[in-house]
C-alpha cells in the first residue's frame, strides 16, 4: 500500500485480542496482544467468560499488547471482582492505561509472567 508521494504507508493496526489461553496449574495464562479496540476487546472479553466460570486465578500477558482502548481498565476491574487477577508484563500502552486510572483502580502488576507463575506457585505446572 502506498500513499499518494509513492511513500509505503503504514498498514492499520489489526486487533488480535485472545493470542493464547491455557492453564497452569490452578491458574489461567491468557495472553492477549495487538490492538486492543472496541471490536478485540469484545472478544476478549466472551473469551475470558469462559474462563471466569472456571473460578481459578487470572494472570494476564499484556507484553503484546500495541494499543489499549479505555474500556480495557473496565475489564480488568471486572475481571478482578469476580477471580484473582495479574497483569504480567504491562506492554507501554497497558502501563499507561493503569497509571492514568489513578489510585482508585488498583490492578496488580507483575514484570513478567514467570514472576506471576512464581508468585502463585504455578511456575512448573
Amino acid at each position: 500500500m502506498h500513499e499518494r508521494d509513492g511513500r509505503p504507508s503504514s498498514p492499520a493496526p489489526s486487533p488480535l485480542g485472545v493470542l493464547s489461553c491455557s492453564r497452569r496449574g490452578s491458574t489461567w495464562v491468557v495472553a492477549l496482544g495487538g490492538d486492543l479496540g472496541p471490536e478485540a476487546l469484545a472478544g476478549v472479553s466472551r473469551r475470558l467468560d469462559d474462563v471466569l466460570d472456571d473460578g481459578r486465578t487470572i494472570v494476564m500477558d499484556t507484553r503484546s499488547v500495541t494499543s489499549a482502548d479505555p474500556a480495557m481498565l473496565g475489564l480488568l476491574m471486572r475481571l478482578q471482582e469476580e477471580a484473582p487477577l495479574y497483569v504480567a508484563a504491562p506492554s507501554p500502552p497497558v502501563r499507561e492505561l493503569l497509571e492514568t486510572a489513578g489510585p482508585h483502580t488498583s490492578v496488580r502488576t507483575v514484570a513478567s509472567l514467570g514472576e506471576a507463575l512464581d508468585a502463585l506457585g504455578s511456575g512448573a505446572s
